[in-house]
């Protein structure tokens, strides 16, 4: 199919600008006290916590795109970015722009579904759902010299849409359960987890200490994060539930971080245990992490707040064409990236 022509939609509007410091992000109205643990993990991090940008943070457009719609993910000099025009034929694409805003540009177009991202810190991978003859395979490492590399002997009789990998595996849900494969491909897929006893999953992260599952119940109107050890088959334990639909689950060491489409954003610990609930303006349905902030949408602030609770900074003022999917923001080391639904943002660290 040929590719579709893009209605012009209209610039991001950005306006870098820095906020003051508070007790406790903008927008927060914490539902519990922090525990004991977790005060003293966040202190931790307070000494260090010092303006971005040193004060002074400048947006820079990267890529326009039209038709983005899944997370994007830096990879050396690279950000890859995934989406589609429309879901009525094959005119889904897979793409990248330089981080540095020199070039951007698609590498595959007419597929049957965006590609999805993922990442252990060391290593990152494509995922094609249906390759079909895009000359990809199921799983493609992408390198940080720009090179993309199918991975041989990758099963796709499972399902691939909602993934994660450690530093050995690739696991996605099928029928209720958590499923393996070495990212070396060649070995087939083993059942991790026991069926979910209640709820549908929706969303999956795994870190060295096991696989944490996010299941929505409609009919209670509540949403769960299940957690299992990846050593042996095993049964998934419930971690955290709360009202509505948990969205955006990510991880640092100690915590799980997510929103829900209220506005809500929440911090709890790994092990289990209370809620605390850190904002109730966030919008975006996104937020992220590094070892010292947590980022996040405050309306239409890009906000960067300190997991000690102490100060927060204003990164850049978000307005014009705006988008409500999950998991639109990623950090590492060097930036804060984000998109809308046509175009890809980043500000330097």
């Amino acid at each position: 199919a040929s590719r579709a022509a893009a209605p012009s939609v209209s610039a991001l509007v950005l306006a870098a600008a820095l906020s003051g410091c508070g007790v406790g992000a903008e927008g927060a109205s914490p539902s519990e006290l922090t525990t004991a643990r977790d005060t003293a993990q966040l202190e931790r991090t307070a000494a260090s916590c010092t303006p971005l940008c040193s004060g002074s943070c400048t947006p820079v457009q990267i890529a326009d795109a039209y038709g983005l719609d899944q997370p994007i993910l830096p990879v050396g000099e690279h950000v890859y970015f995934s989406g589609a025009y429309n879901y009525e034929a094959s005119y889904s694409f897979f793409g990248r722009a330089s981080k540095s805003g020199g070039s951007s540009g698609l590498i595959a177009q007419n597929l049957q579904r965006p590609p999805l991202f993922l990442s252990n810190g060391t290593s990152a991978y494509a995922i094609f759902r249906s390759p079909g003859n895009s000359g990809y395979g199921y799983l493609n490492e992408l390198r940080s010299d720009g090179s993309i590399t199918p991975v041989p002997g990758i099963d796709g009789s499972l399902f691939l849409s909602t993934t994660a990998i450690d530093s050995t595996r690739l696991y996605t849900i099928d029928g209720n359960r958590v499923w393996a494969t070495p990212l070396a491909g060649g070995a087939g897929w083993t059942q991790v987890t026991q069926p979910l006893t209640k709820g549908t999953p929706r969303s999956l992260r795994v870190d060295s200490s096991g696989v944490y599952i996010v299941a929505d119940d409609v009919s209670a109107n509540e949403s769960t994060v299940w957690k299992a050890t990846t050593r042996s088959l095993s049964r998934p334990v419930k971690l955290v539930t709360v009202p509505g639909s948990i969205v955006s689950l990510t991880l640092d060491d100690t915590h799980l971080y997510f929103a829900d489409r209220t506005g809500g954003l929440f911090r709890a610990l790994k092990g289990g245990g209370a809620v605390t609930q850190l904002a109730t303006t966030a919008t975006h349905l996104s937020v992220a992490v590094d070892a010292e902030r947590y980022y996040w949408f405050n309306g239409t602030a890009l906000t960067a707040t300190c997991k000690s609770g102490g100060n927060f900074q204003v990164l850049a003022t978000v307005s014009g064409s705006q988008t409500s999917t999950p998991g639109i923001l990623s950090v590492n080391d060097e930036a804060i990236y984000w998109r809308n639904y046509s175009q890809i943002w980043k500000v330097a660290k």
